[in-house]
């Protein structure tokens, strides 16, 4: 990968990523995911960050994961087995990254590329914008996307766009929560980066503790999320300067 396919930029306490491929149509490969990891770990890592935001070049948001890959893989199942686990790693790492992550979303978002969109914290789509997954009607098996497509969309809209590779878009996209927000075209970057920069403005260590409470207890039971939140709480708020728990 060329050091220009992630264009990586600050501003201010909002790190802007960029998917530049877009003679690709902003396809994943191996090495674009491994870059989007290390970004994403980065940011983790670094206090000054407060947001985030994906974002594309061109006119595709991403068309998916780089079928020309693929190809040159089938005689060499160890590059085979890099590109899958990349694949998990970066779907993985959109979730355990405690910095928000807010999608700016124009043109299409297919297949891998419409599972960023859903694994981000926020969306912002242009009016339009349109969200598949087309695998099962290419013969392909969906297993990566669909584990996705099942914990972030309704069970009727995830089950019509994996089997008949339905895309969504506007009022859709917002009723079933794929978006946060559906914007004209042309106001996507903006609106996207000015809800980072309102991410970026609230006390980081409350945010970034919030955001993992959320993803420890997405999946608990009511009473067991309310005592780990209580828990959560408690923590964050023993720590010098970290405020009172709700």
């Amino acid at each position: 990968m060329s050091a220009s396919e992630l264009q990586i930029e600050a501003r201010g306490g909002v790190r802007l990523l960029t998917l530049n491929r877009p003679q690709r149509r902003n396809a994943i490969d191996t090495a674009l995911a491994e870059a989007l990891v290390a970004a994403l770990r980065a940011a983790d890592r670094e206090p000054g960050v407060g947001a985030l935001v994906l974002a594309a070049a061109g006119t595709v948001f991403s068309s998916g994961a780089d079928i020309g890959e693929f190809k040159g893989e089938r005689a060499d199942p160890v590059a085979e087995a890099r590109r899958s686990d990349a694949y998990v790693e970066l779907l993985l790492a959109f979730r355990q990254c405690a910095v928000p992550v807010v999608a700016a979303v124009h043109g299409h978002a297919i297949g891998l590329g419409a599972a960023l969109v859903s694994v981000a914290d926020m969306a912002v789509l242009g009016e339009s914008a349109r969200v598949s997954y087309p695998e099962v009607p290419h013969g392909m098996m969906p297993g990566l996307v669909a584990p996705v497509v099942q914990a972030f969309v309704p069970g009727r809209t995830a089950f019509e766009m994996l089997m008949l590779g339905t895309a969504v878009g506007g009022a859709e996209a917002l009723a079933c929560g794929i978006a946060s927000r559906v914007v004209p075209d042309a106001e996507v970057g903006a609106a996207a980066l000015a809800l980072a920069a309102r991410l970026a403005a609230l006390d980081g260590g409350t945010v970034r503790s919030t955001k993992r409470m959320l993803a420890a207890t997405a999946h608990l039971s009511f009473a067991e999320a309310l005592r780990a939140g209580r828990d959560a709480g408690r923590a964050r708020a023993a720590v010098p300067g970290g405020g009172g728990a709700g």
